[in-house]
């Protein structure tokens, strides 16, 4: 039976492998999909596609009826280490913002037993961080050594032209057109960091749903001008 998570805890659903735009990160996605990779540790910059990854790969597990969850580790949320009790019995744990528990020791060492009970269950673990496990401020070593154990893969930032690709995406799947012009106008105009740009064209849909307007250069220079005031 699936656990049910806290409603902190609930993913978009819309995060998928058909919706994520690869570049250059192929190769991660392929290990992320086999199932006999065990252990897998992403690392990169913001706006990588870490989480995106993470949360598809924890759909479609549970689209298959397997028991599997996506956890952000980061302590603002109010996180304690006993979260992870219990959940060495799933299929599959996906644990983002790994580097957020560096330092801490009670998570540290929560995070090592967590470790070694869900390799004895032979089920996956996959987690993400902002830098290589190597680089990470972990302080007990066993767990930092451990987190080396499987493969590593550095998300890649899409390009400019990716990007635009992922707004297009994006607004088609909220049921609105976006061409090309008026996504690069939004890239050229409102900054390149992708988890801030998914969030405007949000924003931006409830918005032109609000005055019955198309999404439209006019439209969007208007309400970037609104909202900066």
């Amino acid at each position: 039976m699936q656990n049910q998570l806290p409603l902190s805890l609930q993913m978009a659903e819309i995060d998928s492998f058909d919706n994520f735009i690869v570049g250059e990160n192929q190769q991660a996605i392929f290990s992320l999909q086999n199932d006999d990779e065990a252990l897998i540790f992403l690392w990169g910059e913001h706006s990588s596609g870490k989480s995106h990854l993470l949360q598809a790969l924890v759909n479609q597990y549970q689209a298959k009826g397997l028991n599997a969850i996506y956890i952000p580790l980061q302590l603002g949320n109010g996180f304690a280490p006993e979260l992870l009790e219990g959940l060495d019995v799933m299929d599959l744990v996906c644990l983002d913002d790994t580097q957020s528990i560096a330092g801490h020791r009670e998570w540290e060492v929560a995070l090592f037993h967590f470790f070694n009970k869900i390799r004895e269950n032979n089920g996956r673990l996959i987690l993400a961080a902002d830098k290589n496990a190597v680089n990470l401020s972990i302080q007990l070593a066993d767990i930092k050594s451990r987190l080396s154990w499987g493969l590593t893969y550095q998300t890649k930032t899409l390009s400019d032209k990716d990007k635009i690709q992922v707004l297009m995406l994006r607004a088609h799947q909220r049921g609105f057109k976006m061409n090309e012009r008026v996504a690069a106008y939004l890239l050229n105009h409102a900054g390149r960091d992708l988890s801030d740009l998914i969030q405007l064209l949000d924003r931006l849909d409830y918005a032109s749903l609000a005055e019955q307007r198309k999404l439209t250069v006019p439209f969007i220079k208007k309400y970037l001008t609104i909202t900066a005031n």
